[in-house]
């Protein structure tokens, strides 16, 4: 207790150095502990929503049907597993469910949709899809279909309208039904509210031809975290089943990936701002130590060992960082405490949150405990680390040269006093800036490190961030939308084949002619519904004329096996991540269901002549791309009408002004066409980049103010140490404003 005693003490004895210092702690803890709230908030955003609204917490599958998603690996309903699922401990509800894949049409509207058939009975219990509904009612019996508010305006639906369904059914059969649209719900997360669609469980079953099956079963636990113990206690109930259990991560790794990606970058940012903090912390207490060698001489000259000085120094570092760390504590929850109130909305960036499955427009940040304990620990260890040297060199010094006396400083001062009088040249501050500051080389390095540090960190960051924003940006031009495209209005939001470009031989002929243009390429753009006899998923059919579309985008440099699409020839070029989910192989057919110009469902079978890797998930599951004629007949198109002509410029930077010109040209706008640039095609990765930014400037504004702490803790210090100094100087006839600027220097 008396050591404790004698180290708040010695914080005492130079208060505005330990109030600065406590300062700098303060704000480095309270920016971590909102910032890692704030990712923890979208951490649990994604995680609750994702689970709350689709998902449940675990599913049981038959073995098999999670990797190859096959409608025939079915569940029977005879085995009464939801029973069995019901009773084990730690489950709190669950639900059967038959999922599948459909094209929804209304007259000339079409959208590819997930589909759930649910018992409405049970579903409420395991998600909360029911409580989200803005218009009209919950599913009762019968062909009825609940659809989110996005998929709504986009097939032009409301409560009492009718869409068609067609699917493909468990036997490999296309099946089709009407059913009436009895409610709209609206949950906030565009991937849930444009293509998630509920039905009662006995419609799906007879529409996927699916009697008395299920393809899971949906539970939810008591507890999250006892999730692993659950899924681990359920498959063992049913080890004997041939079913197989996964919990939320399995179903969903994307999230996992996502959630992880989040954390690294909470780490990284501990990493920056608390190095910061630490020179802070080296610096006082290095200040400490050495305006005390006098003190620590006469306590080892008196007997104190110099374990005991050490000791002494590590505890008044200890009780700085304990009590930064708690004022910081408090400036973070505060702050934390509110936005968790209140929110924080990025609706401004909804299409970037769109890429972060389960997110919504507004964020809450979420604080748990351990990550406050954690960031205590490192507060404390960081600091104790700092301030090692100093107490070993505390320590290490005999009680005589610790005592020893030092330079005398009258000499050094007359001197400075002669510059200063005798040359009035703004050098002469440079100078004595200079000396000051290599008076104590040891303290500026550690605060010119700590400097450099934080902005060289950000630096790396921010170029790290624009190196992956501008691949983004170049894969995205480069793989599919080139820099401006040409089409109907309307067509960005409804790839409706009646919106199309009647003329494209000649119109796209004098684009061409505008210098900017290096090239342009006609594509057919069709929804679609791809399928084999064991299963079928939505995706763009993409219609290009090869030798043309080669000029514009290089999706023809990522073939991984087979040939791309040659022109006149029959055929289709899938993604690696679409064959993989399908099962298919080079040379299987699939077959191809559209929606027609004019409202008719068409179908085509073609072989698999290609399959390319991206490397892009999405887009190697979303795209399918074939000869622009064998396009244009399966979507019931003339031979010189295209959905849209792509445009590939010299320079990327004139596709926003070349969209503006052509959009003011009566060749566009006599016939109802639009330009579109690719920061409007792409608002995904344009609204990535904002929200980075935004990022990186909060991440920018807290390392900077902890390094001007440490810098004002520097100078302060400096000229403290430097008053009588200072004061000489002023007796001695040195004017206040020339000792002004040679501290500012």
């Amino acid at each position: 207790m008396a050591w404790l005693r004698l180290a708040f003490g010695n914080l005492r004895v130079n208060r505005r150095r330990t109030a600065i210092t406590l300062l700098s702690v303060a704000v480095g803890v309270g920016g971590l502990v909102f910032l890692w709230a704030f990712i923890d908030g979208i951490n649990a955003q994604m995680i609750n929503n994702m689970t709350g609204y689709v998902t449940g917490d675990l599913k049981v599958h038959q073995r098999g049907f999670h990797d190859d998603r096959e409608m025939n690996i079915a569940l029977a309903e005879r085995w009464n597993l939801t029973e069995e699922v019901s009773a084990v401990a730690g489950v709190a509800a669950t639900t059967p469910r038959v999922t599948g894949h459909a094209l929804a049409s209304r007259e000339d509207q079409s959208r590819a949709l997930q589909v759930m058939g649910v018992d409405s009975a049970t579903e409420s219990r395991v998600t909360r899809l029911d409580r989200s509904i803005v218009r009209g009612r919950y599913l009762e019996r019968g062909n009825e279909i609940l659809v989110g508010v996005d998929a709504a305006g986009a097939l032009d639906v409301s409560p009492g309208d009718e869409l068609v369904l067609v699917v493909q059914a468990s036997d490999g059969s296309i099946g089709a039904d009407r059913f009436e649209v009895v409610g709209v719900f609206e949950t906030g997360i565009k991937r849930i509210d444009g293509f998630v669609a509920q039905m009662p469980l006995a419609a799906a079953q007879s529409l996927y031809a699916f009697q008395g099956r299920f393809t899971e079963i949906a539970a939810r636990v008591q507890d999250a975290d006892r999730l692993d113990e659950v899924v681990g206690t359920v498959g063992n109930q049913l080890r004997d089943r041939k079913v197989e259990v996964l919990g939320w991560p399995a179903l969903m790794p994307s999230l996992v990936q996502m959630v992880a990606f989040h954390d690294a970058v909470a780490y990284i940012v501990i990493l920056v701002v608390f190095v910061v903090v630490a020179a802070g912390i080296v610096n006082t207490i290095l200040m400490s130590v050495l305006e005390r060698s006098r003190e620590f001489g006469v306590m080892m000259a008196l007997g104190t060992p110099s374990s005991r000085i050490v000791w002494l120094v590590l505890l008044e570092t200890t009780v700085l960082a304990g009590l930064g760390y708690l004022l910081g504590l408090v400036l973070g929850l505060s702050v934390t405490g509110y936005f968790s109130s209140n929110g924080l909305d990025f609706s401004a960036y909804i299409k970037a949150m769109d890429t972060m499955p389960g997110l919504s427009g507004i964020v809450y940040p979420t604080i748990e405990a351990q990550r406050l304990v954690v960031i205590g620990i490192v507060v404390v260890s960081v600091a104790l680390l700092a301030a090692a040297l100093p107490a070993w060199n505390a320590g290490r010094n005999s009680p005589l040269e610790a005592m020893g006396a030092r330079r005398a400083v009258v000499n050094r001062i007359r001197r400075i006093h002669w510059q200063v009088t005798s040359d009035h040249r703004l050098l002469i501050f440079a100078q004595m800036a200079l000396r000051s500051v290599f008076r104590n080389p040891r303290r500026s390095m550690i605060t010119a490190s700590a400097t450099a540090f934080g902005l060289a960190a950000y630096l790396f960051l921010y170029a790290f961030a624009d190196g992956f924003f501008e691949q983004m940006i170049q894969n995205s031009t480069q793989q599919l939308s080139g820099h401006v495209q040409v089409m109907a209005k309307g067509h960005d939001v409804d790839l409706s084949p009646d919106l199309r470009i009647a003329d494209n031989r000649t119109l796209q002929q004098r684009l061409q002619e505008h210098p900017e243009v290096e090239a342009a390429a006609p594509r057919v753009l069709l929804r679609a519904m791809v399928a084999n006899p064991g299963e079928s998923l939505p995706v763009e059919l993409v219609g290009i004329a090869p030798e043309q579309e080669r000029a514009v985008t290089e999706l023809s440099g990522y073939m991984e096996q087979g040939t791309y699409v040659q022109s006149g020839k029959t055929g289709i070029v899938i993604g690696q991540k679409l064959a993989e989910e399908l099962g298919a192989r080079l040379g299987d057919k699939l077959v191809n269901t559209v929606q027609q110009a004019g409202g008719d469902l068409a179908s085509s079978a073609q072989a698999i002549r290609g399959i390319y890797r991206t490397g892009s998930d999405l887009f190697d599951t979303e795209y399918v791309f074939t000869d622009i004629n064998a396009a244009r007949r399966l979507g019931g198109l003339l031979e010189d009408e295209v959905s849209r002509i792509v445009l590939r410029l010299s320079d990327r930077a004139e596709s926003t002004g070349l969209a503006r010109t052509l959009n003011q040209s009566p060749q566009l706008t006599n016939d109802g066409l639009v330009a579109q640039d690719w920061e409007t095609l792409l608002p995904v990765v344009v609204q990535m980049v904002e929200m980075s930014q935004v990022d990186f400037y909060l991440i920018l504004a807290v390392v900077f103010v902890v390094v001007a702490i440490g810098v004002m803790n520097t100078m302060v210090m400096s000229v403290m140490e430097r008053t009588p100094e200072l004061g000489v100087m002023l007796a001695l006839g040195t004017r206040g404003g020339q000792l002004l600027l040679t501290i500012l220097f």
